[in-house]
């Protein structure tokens, strides 16, 4: 007797989903770690009106909330699902200000913002146990 297994539906969209998410919070982390050590330089004194520590502040607490959410989605829970859906959403929209000043990345980033909002609401929170 031969035991046959069938793989989940999406299960790779929801794979690239949270790589993507993973992916673009160590990227902000960085920028976070980058904007945090360069603050008393002229590249500080360019930026921000001098406040260049508070932006990377922001951008590292926001990396390290994307990669949780990332791992997370691995983790098949519900919350993140919900978490990554929002930050694609507000990924896409954030570059549609982009548009104009850099097009080629900007609508990159917009398709692979859709893309995760796409993978989650998709195949995301259907079949988990709650």
């Amino acid at each position: 007797m031969t035991t046959t297994t069938t793989a989940r539906a999406g299960r790779g969209w929801v794979r690239f989903a949270a790589i993507l998410l993973i992916v673009a919070g160590v990227m902000q982390f960085l920028d976070g770690l980058w904007a945090i050590r360069t603050q008393d330089t002229a590249v500080g004194a360019l930026f921000l009106n001098n406040n260049l520590e508070a932006w990377g502040w922001l951008f590292l607490i926001v990396g390290i909330g994307l990669v949780v959410t990332g791992y997370f989605i691995f983790q098949r829970a519900a919350w993140a699902f919900g978490v990554g859906i929002f930050v694609g959403c507000i990924g896409a929209v954030l570059n549609i200000f982009w548009i104009f000043s850099y097009p080629p990345a900007s609508v990159l980033m917009i398709t692979l913002n859709l893309l995760v909002v796409y993978a989650l609401t998709t195949y995301g929170v259907d079949d988990l146990q709650y």
